[in-house]
């Protein structure tokens, strides 16, 4: 639960100076010349940040957070007299005669994940050919932004199967990474994609990708989601009022909009875990149904480059 302070701490406003002043250097070292735009929003998201430190308290991670409802251990057989079961809850998990898959419906879910890096990065791969040197925003769209975005899909997948294969908050590092890294990348996508402003995406990306990574290392310092939490919900906020606001340079919009509604949906399903395994009949979990659109998302934004043309 979000509480605020009435007045900010010294140890609060001395830790807003200094994220301003290493906001100010990797802008600097970013590598591109900030336009009035990309200027305005870093300015902003910097000013959000130090909102988040001066007058919200720290977000502690909730260890509740690790007690999903799928707690379901699967055991593969190793000598092919049969295709495997599930075992009572609370079985040992240190058997000899199989393989065993903890918390299996949540473990296996991250394949639909791993499909959709995979998909993305094979119609790049194919592509390739196709980016035209004349249009620079598709070269930068194509060349590193998406790109980054689909490797770190992947890396997702590593890193959530990781994860729930023993959930702690040491083994969550690896599987929020990457998700920052996906986040901030497709976000500067839509940032180049629809802002009449060229190179605002461009500009923003290094910047917006150190502070993502810091994100994830300041939470696994300080135990403190506040910096995580609007690297997370920002960027989808923003996605949706570009959708709405503006048009895109090359179509894709009807395949961005399904990504969106995937994840939007993949984050009430998160949220209920336990109905969803009570009303499938413990089948299949709310987390494991979010691993799966959100693995739909990606698949959606690959299929921009099946199109030929705009919508």
């Amino acid at each position: 639960m979000i509480q605020f302070r009435r007045q900010p701490t010294s140890k609060a406003i001395a830790g807003v100076i200094s994220f301003i002043i290493y906001s100010l250097h990797v802008a600097n070292k970013s590598g591109h010349i900030l336009t009035l735009a990309a200027s305005a929003l870093l300015s902003l998201v910097v000013a959000l940040i130090c909102a988040l430190f001066l007058f919200v308290e720290p977000i502690p991670q909730s260890q509740s957070y690790h007690n999903f409802a799928d707690k379901r251990i699967f055991l593969c057989s190793c000598h092919g007299t049969s295709e495997g079961f599930f075992l009572p809850p609370g079985t040992n998990r240190n058997r000899n005669n199989g393989f065993i898959i903890p918390n299996f419906g949540d473990v296996v879910s991250n394949f639909v994940i791993f499909v959709g890096g995979v998909f993305g990065l094979a119609l790049m791969y194919f592509n390739r050919a196709e980016v035209v040197d004349e249009d620079p925003i598709r070269t930068w769209q194509l060349q590193f932004c998406l790109p980054i975005f689909f490797s770190s899909t992947v890396a997702i997948s590593a890193g959530s199967t990781y994860y729930h294969w023993s959930p702690s908050n040491n083994s969550l590092v690896w599987d929020r990474l990457p998700m920052t890294l996906a986040f901030v990348s497709i976000f500067c996508f839509m940032l180049e994609e629809y802002i009449p402003t060229v190179g605002i995406g461009q500009s923003l990306l290094h910047p917006f990708l150190g502070i993502g990574v810091f994100s994830v290392l300041y939470w696994s310092w300080t135990d403190d989601l506040r910096l995580y939490a609007l690297v997370q919900f920002l960027p989808l906020v923003m996605i949706a009022a570009l959708l709405a606001c503006y048009q895109s340079r090359h179509g894709g919009t009807v395949q961005q909009t399904f990504g969106l509604v995937c994840y939007a949906i993949a984050k009430v399903c998160e949220e209920r875990d336990y109905e969803i395994y009570s009303w499938t009949n413990r089948i299949i979990s709310g987390h494991s149904l979010k691993h799966v659109f959100a693995g739909l998302a990606s698949i959606s934004i690959a299929s921009m480059m099946l199109m030929n043309e705009g919508d």
